[in-house]
Formats: structure tokens, C-alpha cells, sequence
């Protein structure tokens, strides 16, 4: 319930909103690590001229995950 200057009294609901306090860069690395270790990633890096296959699709996943998460 809110009351206005002129005295007249007016009733108000405010609903909470979610936000999540996580940065970008977090809930980007967050995802990765569903799928991904530190050590797969590694591995991919160093191995991305011999397993170009994987390293693509590795890639692809992580270009997308950081297009849903900027439009979160």
C-alpha cells in the first residue's frame, strides 16, 4: 500500500524479479564444464590442426553457449 502527496492511498504489488548475479564470463565457463574438463579442453587446444573434427564441434558448442548466455 503506497500513499500519494494528495493523501490519497493507492494499493501496489511488486513482484520480485530473478536475476542472476553470476557474471557472463562465469556462467559461460559454468556450461563448458557440464560437457568439457579443463584437461578435455587442453587436449582439443593442443590437438586442433590433428582432430579438426572435434575441435569444431568443440568450438561451435562454445560460440553457442556465448549467444544464449548474452541474450540471457
Amino acid at each position: 500500500m503506497k500513499q500519494l502527496l494528495n493523501g490519497e492511498v493507492i494499493d501496489i504489488e511488486i513482484e520480485p524479479v530473478e536475476i542472476d548475479p553470476t557474471p557472463y564470463e562465469q556462467r559461460v565457463v559454468n556450461r563448458i564444464r557440464e560437457v568439457y574438463s579443463v584437461d578435455d579442453e587442453l587436449a582439443l587446444l593442443r590437438q586442433r590442426v590433428l582432430k579438426a573434427d572435434e575441435f569444431q564441434e568443440y568450438f561451435n558448442f562454445v560460440e553457442k553457449i556465448k549467444e544464449e548466455e548474452r541474450n540471457v
